[in-house]
C-alpha cells in the first residue's frame, strides 16, 4: 500500500517517565509503553507514511522526549508540544521549541483539561503573541462539545493564528446529540483560521461502533470545514479503547470515497502538511 497518508494526531509515551498523569492502569488496552515500534505496523497496514506526535503530558520535558523520538524515527514529521501560556518564560520557551524545527505547534492542557475556559483569560495575551511570533499553531482540545463556543471565541480572538480543533469537537455520538453539536461546528468552521481533525469519533460513539454511527458526524465536519481544512488523524493509542487503527482507517476510506481524489488527498495528507508545515 502507498504510504502517502499523514496521521495528524498520535500520542507516544513511556510510562516510566512518570508525567502521563491522564493515564491509569484501568485503561488496560493502552497501559503500557506506546512508542514508534508499536505504532509502525499499524501505519504500514494503513498506508501512513508520516505522523504528528501530540503532547500527552503537561510538561516541557515530554517535548524533549518527543523530539528525541523524532530524531530516531523519521516517521514523526512534526511535534505538537505542551506549553503553559501563562508561564513567565513563555517567550523563551516558545522560542526554544520553535528552534528545534520539528515542533510545529502547541497544545496547552491544564489539570487534564477539565475545561478550556482558562484559555480565555486576557492575561494570556503574551503567551498567544509568543506563539504567533514563533510561527507555531495552536491545537484546542475541548472537554466535550458544549465547550465549542469557548473554542470559537478563542479562535476568533486569536486570528490569524492557525488553530486546530481536535477530535471533531468531541460530539456526543453515544447520546445522539447531533443538532446542537452541528450548529456549534458551523460556528467555529466559519472562522478561516480554524482547521479540524477528523478523529476521535470512535471514542465518542463507544465500543462496537461502526460506520453508520459516525458517518453523519464525519460528513458534517467535512461539509462545514471543507476538505482543505480537515485533516485525518487516528488519536492512537486512545483509539484502542473503543476500536482499532485498521477499523478507523477503513471506515474513513469508505466515508470519504465519494469525494474527488483531490479532496481525499487534502484530508489524508495535504491539510496536515500545509497547516503544520511538514517537510
Amino acid at each position: 500500500m502507498m504510504s502517502d497518508r499523514i496521521d495528524a494526531h498520535v500520542h507516544l509515551w513511556r510510562l516510566a517517565r512518570g508525567d502521563n498523569v491522564s493515564l491509569s492502569p484501568q485503561m488496560t488496552p493502552i497501559w503500557r509503553d506506546m512508542e514508534p515500534p508499536e505504532l509502525q505496523p499499524r501505519l504500514n497496514a494503513a498506508g501512513v507514511g508520516q505522523v504528528v506526535a501530540v503532547q500527552a503530558a503537561e510538561t516541557l520535558a515530554e517535548a524533549l522526549y518527543l523530539v528525541g523520538l523524532a530524531r530516531r524515527h523519521p516517521v514523526i514529521a512534526g511535534v505538537v508540544a505542551w506549553v503553559e501560556p501563562a508561564s513567565p518564560a513563555i517567550t523563551e520557551e516558545t522560542a526554544a521549541l520553535a528552534a528545534l524545527g520539528i515542533v510545529k505547534g502547541v497544545r496547552p492542557i491544564r489539570d487534564d483539561n477539565r475545561s478550556i475556559a482558562y484559555l480565555l483569560d486576557a492575561r494570556l495575551g503574551r503567551g498567544w503573541q509568543a506563539l504567533a511570533d514563533q510561527g507555531l499553531s495552536l491545537d484546542i482540545l475541548v472537554q466535550n462539545w458544549r465547550e465549542l463556543p469557548l473554542a470559537a471565541m478563542l479562535a476568533r480572538r486569536l486570528a490569524p493564528l492557525p488553530v486546530i480543533l481536535d477530535h471533531c469537537g468531541k460530539p456526543d455520538i453515544a447520546g445522539g446529540q447531533f443538532a446542537p453539536w452541528a450548529a456549534m461546528i458551523d460556528e467555529i468552521a466559519a472562522l478561516p483560521n480554524v482547521s479540524c481533525k477528523l478523529s476521535g469519533l470512535m471514542n465518542c460513539a463507544g465500543p462496537g461502533a461502526a460506520l453508520a454511527e459516525v458517518a453523519p458526524y464525519a460528513g458534517h465536519v467535512v461539509a462545514a470545514f471543507g476538505p482543505a481544512r480537515v485533516m485525518w488523524a487516528s488519536d492512537w493509542p486512545p483509539l484502542d479503547l473503543a476500536s482499532d487503527y485498521g477499523t478507523w482507517a477503513a471506515i474513513c476510506a469508505e466515508l470519504l470515497a465519494p469525494l474527488s481524489a483531490q479532496e481525499r488527498a487534502a484530508i489524508f495528507a495535504g491539510t496536515a502538511r500545509r497547516v503544520y508545515r511538514l517537510a
